[in-house]
């Protein structure tokens, strides 16, 4: 997530990852309230943005799980302007996980349960919380 340098136009220096429904290239997401995924409730999840031009913190937020149709949370890291980054997200048991990693991490061709079990749990370093991860719950089974 480096610096662009960029100080004007729309979304300049804000970087951003998203992963985005399906539906989304299919109905315009910020064409009509109608069709947007936030009030539709088909989903978006924002794993790390950058909310303000040339902010060095990111957060996650995930769109249309719950009834006001955003579950966020204060959780951020610091966007790393100088150079790179990396960082894995998992889907298991009902549960989104984000984790920001060294550098040095090297993903293989497939993995282990004790490297997914690594990935889902919780470091000392990384987002503002202290635990390098954070979790959002994508349903509510009871």
């Amino acid at each position: 997530m480096p610096s662009d340098g960029s100080t004007s136009g729309m979304n300049a220096d804000m970087p951003a990852i998203w992963m985005l429904n399906a539906q989304v290239p299919r109905t315009g997401q910020y064409v009509a309230a109608d069709c947007s995924c936030w009030t539709s409730g088909c989903g978006e999840f924002d794993i790390f943005e950058v909310l303000t031009s040339g902010a060095t913190q990111a957060k996650s937020t995930l769109h249309g799980n719950d009834a006001s149709g955003n579950a966020g949370n204060s959780d951020y890291f610091n966007r790393p302007t100088g150079s790179t980054m990396k960082l894995a997200v998992s889907f298991s048991n009902y549960t989104a996980t984000i984790k920001v990693l060294s550098n040095s991490y090297l993903f293989t061709n497939s993995l282990t349960a004790s490297a997914i079990s690594d990935l889902t749990s919780a470091t000392t370093s990384g987002l503002n919380n202290g635990l390098g991860v954070s979790n959002f719950v994508l349903t509510n089974n009871s």
